[in-house]
């Protein structure tokens, strides 16, 4: 009996300890979430987050609604409390999303003092105006 307790109360503590980020509350994906541009066919549809080895743990789906394959950028951007920014700027991480595929993505703080972050997200295929950035059809990663 003890054993069980004791199994049923390690369940509960391990299902509270990745936590969603909902689109309805204030930690939504959206605002997680940073694209350089419009990205056309490619969302982010669930995320993650949480804190195991006291290192902050996000966990994020990319769904490609397009038939063709596409080609997707990331990086994190890791913040503290205050929303400074705690690590210097990361490199852009590559991707292939093949057509209709849903992809999980798993990334890990490089710090302690991380406990906030921004995703930013590029693909070359993406719908940017010279008008909104100033800078035309340049991706960062060239």
């Amino acid at each position: 009996m003890k054993k069980m307790i004791a199994l049923l109360a390690l369940g509960a503590a391990c299902a509270g300890v990745c936590q969603p980020i909902y689109a309805a509350d204030g930690g939504s994906i959206a605002s997680k979430v940073e694209e350089l541009g419009k990205i056309d066919s490619l969302t982010v549809t669930d995320m993650r987050a949480a804190r195991r080895d006291n290192l902050l743990r996000i966990q994020f789906t990319v769904t490609n609604s397009s038939p063709k394959n596409e080609q997707l950028y990331y990086r994190f951007r890791w913040l503290d409390a205050d929303g400074f920014t705690v690590w210097d700027e990361e490199p852009w991480k590559p991707e292939i999303i093949y057509g209709k595929q849903d992809k999980v993505l798993n990334a890990i703080a490089p710090t302690f003092k991380a406990v906030d972050f921004k995703l930013e997200l590029q693909s070359p295929h993406n719908s940017t105006t010279s008008e909104r950035t100033g800078a035309g059809d340049n991706p960062p990663y060239r």
